[in-house]
């Protein structure tokens, strides 16, 4: 762990934290409105190298649904939200399960169900789930909301998101309106403007050495989070501690030590991102919502870089989920008051 690494003290732990639980996620909703519980979705109902030179890495454009939506089929996006019963319920007025009660979730603020836990990745979003904004989540919630417990893959074809979130219109006394052709357009430019500035080269393209390094980034590991989270409750905080000895150079552990590079770690795991009182934290991180709970450590430690962009975290990561789960184990033990296992 370099110098760098160590300023987001959560780079170091957070090199564990972020990525949730979701109790099988609930295939389509499921991974759309759910709050931080044991299978936690977040949900929200509804949400390189090209030719010789190497592409930004970052997601790809997502397929607006507007101009889909009077034509999609509600009962379509029914069938493929029975999955979600699991966790969420649909009818006017029932409550909430692992995730919130979906029902009236079009054109609702985030965090819409009264007297739900939600994350803070969640509730501080302060715009409505327009139909957009659904579609964005549905399909990738890690990359909509930075911090979400929703573990839900997502749904990669456009027909099925769009026929989720027509039923989802339906859950309503008075449905939103469908888009209006300037809604359509505006959703359409907005497509074509992230294809063509996920196209255009970087700026370094004539060097063969960034390209390289672009390509090397863009190659991260498929995130394992989840399964990292179950392993923790008989993971070996012993063995964890052994591996965190080499961030010893970056940060301290004990309860009140001063800060070295990075920040104390101690009691960060469920704490708030930027935990410690008076360090100098990067914009990054102090801007990053959501707490470092177990699903946030777990996707931290696996790649700092993609977890939080811009972070000063130099660590390339912990590849082994046994070892992350290690250190998340023995991360817990550095409290007063050691958070629930999961």
């Amino acid at each position: 762990m370099s110098s760098s690494s160590s300023l987001e003290l959560n780079k170091i732990v957070g090199a564990v934290l972020v990525a949730g639980i979701v109790a099988m996620v609930c295939g389509t909703l499921a991974g759309m409105l759910v709050k931080p519980h044991h299978a936690e979705h977040e949900a929200v109902a509804a949400g390189e190298g090209g030719g010789g030179a190497a592409k930004p890495a970052g997601p790809a454009p997502i397929e607006p649904v507007s101009g889909l939506l009077a034509n999609a089929d509600p009962a379509k996006g029914q069938e493929v939200a029975k999955k979600c019963l699991t966790c969420h319920t649909f009818g006017k007025g029932e409550p909430a399960k692992v995730g919130p009660n979906l029902y009236g979730i079009v054109g609702n603020k985030h965090g819409h169900m009264e007297g739900f836990s939600y994350s803070t990745a969640i509730s501080s979003i302060d715009k409505p789930w327009g139909y957009e904004e659904i579609n964005h989540f549905i399909t990738n919630p890690r990359a909509y909301a930075p911090g979400t417990k929703m573990s839900f893959a997502g749904l990669p074809k456009v027909e099925d998101r769009a026929n989720v979130i027509a039923y989802l219109r339906t859950l309503s006394d008075n449905p939103v309106p469908l888009p209006t052709q300037d809604e359509i357009d505006a959703a359409n430019k907005a497509y074509e403007d992230a294809k063509a500035a996920a196209a255009a080269p970087p700026p370094s393209s004539s060097s063969a050495a960034p390209v390289a390094s672009t390509t090397q980034e863009a190659a991260a590991p498929a995130d394992d989070s989840a399964q990292v989270v179950g392993m923790i409750a008989s993971a070996d905080p012993a063995k964890g501690q052994d591996i965190a000895k080499k961030c010893a150079v970056c940060h301290s552990f004990g309860n009140g030590e001063k800060a070295k590079v990075g920040p104390n770690l101690y009691g960060i795991v469920g704490n708030m991102h930027a935990h410690m009182e008076g360090f100098s934290y990067s914009d990054a991180m102090k801007n990053t919502p959501g707490t470092w709970d177990y699903a946030a450590l777990a996707h931290y430690l696996l790649n700092p870089k993609a977890a939080i962009p811009g972070n000063k975290m130099a660590f390339a990561g912990l590849k082994k989920p046994e070892d992350r789960a290690a250190v998340i184990a023995y991360l817990r033990t550095l409290s007063d008051n050691p958070v629930p296992l999961p």
